[in-house]
C-alpha cells in the first residue's frame, strides 16, 4: 500500500449472532470502512486483515485474548466480517468488556474500540456467560433452560465433579461442588465480630455441610401426686380379761386409713412433621465454574 490505511470503524457491531442462541460457536457481525491517512477511501477489492480481541482499550494495557486472520472485501471503503468466522470465540472471554484491534498490513487502529450491542443482542450475548466466577445464583429456571441464558459456563449445585474448570484451579483443588439440593444457605461468619452460628467461625471451610440441631432446652413437668384408700384389719384380745380364748368375732377392729403417694407415671408426647423449618419457598441453584 503505498499509504498508511487509517482504519475509520462505523463498527455496527450489533452483536448479529449468526447462530442460535444456544450455539456453541457463536459469531459477531461487524461492519467498517478502511481509509488512507489522508481520509480517502480505499480502493475496492480484498484486504487482508487480522481482527483481535484484548481486554484493554490502549495498546500499552491489557493482554490480547483472540485474533483470526481473514480476507475481506471492500466496496466502496465499506467492508463486513464475522469475528469467529475463522477462529472460533471463546466464551469464557466475554465475561469481561472487550475491545476490538483491526490490523491491515503492518498498522492497527488505535484506540481500539469497544464492542456494544444492541438489547437485542446484549440478550444473546448474556447466553455467552453472565455473572463471575464463583457466584451463586437461584432461579426458576431448571438446569436446561437456565444454561441456554445464562451459559455453559454455570452447572446446578448438586455435587457434580468440577475437576478442571476455573474453579477448581481457583479454589486451589475443589473437586465437586457442594450438594444443595434441599438446603437452607447460611451466611459466613466475618472476622471481628460476634458469631452468630455457634458452631463457625470466619475460619470454618467454605461451602460445608451442617447437620440438624435443635437448641437445648427444658420441659418443666409439675405433678402433685394422689392418694390411695384402704381397709386395716388388726385384732385385739384385751376383752377376754388378759390371757383368754381369742375371740376374732368380739375383738375385731375396723379401720379406714389413707396413704400418700407421689409415685407417678408421666407420658410427654411427640408432635409434628419430619424436620424444623421456617416458611420457605424453593428455587434451583447453581454456580459459574468457568
Amino acid at each position: 500500500m503505498k499509504k498508511m490505511l487509517r482504519l475509520s470503524f462505523l463498527l455496527l457491531v450489533l452483536l448479529t449472532l449468526a447462530c442460535q442462541v444456544h450455539a456453541q460457536n457463536p459469531k459477531i457481525s461487524i461492519q467498517g470502512t478502511l481509509k488512507t491517512a489522508d481520509g480517502t477511501t480505499v480502493g475496492d477489492g480484498t484486504y487482508n486483515v487480522t481482527f483481535r480481541l484484548y481486554n484493554a482499550i490502549n495498546a500499552a494495557e491489557g493482554s490480547q485474548l483472540w485474533q483470526e486472520a481473514a480476507t475481506v472485501e471492500v466496496t466502496g471503503g465499506i467492508y463486513s466480517h464475522y469475528l469467529g468466522s475463522v477462529t472460533p470465540l471463546n466464551a469464557a472471554n466475554f465475561a469481561t468488556t472487550l475491545f476490538l484491534g483491526v490490523k491491515v498490513g503492518t498498522y492497527e487502529l488505535t484506540p481500539r474500540t469497544e464492542l456494544s450491542y444492541s438489547p437485542y443482542s446484549f440478550a444473546v450475548y448474556s447466553t455467552i456467560c453472565s455473572g463471575a466466577l464463583g457466584d451463586i445464583k437461584h432461579s426458576i429456571l431448571n438446569p436446561m433452560q437456565f444454561a441456554t441464558v445464562n451459559g455453559a459456563c454455570w452447572v446446578p449445585m448438586d455435587g457434580r465433579s468440577i475437576a478442571g474448570s476455573a474453579l477448581n484451579t481457583l479454589l486451589n483443588g475443589m473437586a465437586s461442588v457442594p450438594d444443595a439440593g434441599g438446603l437452607f444457605v447460611r451466611n459466613q461468619e466475618f472476622s471481628g465480630g460476634t458469631n452468630q452460628d455457634p458452631d463457625r467461625t470466619s475460619a470454618s471451610p467454605i461451602a460445608t455441610y451442617q447437620d440438624q440441631a435443635f437448641l437445648s432446652h427444658n420441659h418443666g413437668v409439675n405433678d402433685s401426686g394422689h392418694s390411695h384408700s384402704y381397709l386395716d384389719i388388726s385384732y385385739s384380745n384385751s376383752s377376754d380379761g388378759g390371757g383368754g380364748a381369742f375371740d376374732k368375732a368380739d375383738d375385731a377392729i375396723n379401720n379406714n386409713r389413707t396413704t400418700g403417694s407421689s409415685t407417678t407415671g408421666i407420658s410427654i408426647q411427640n408432635a409434628g412433621g419430619p424436620e424444623t423449618r421456617p416458611k420457605n419457598i424453593n428455587f434451583w441453584v447453581y454456580i459459574r465454574i468457568n
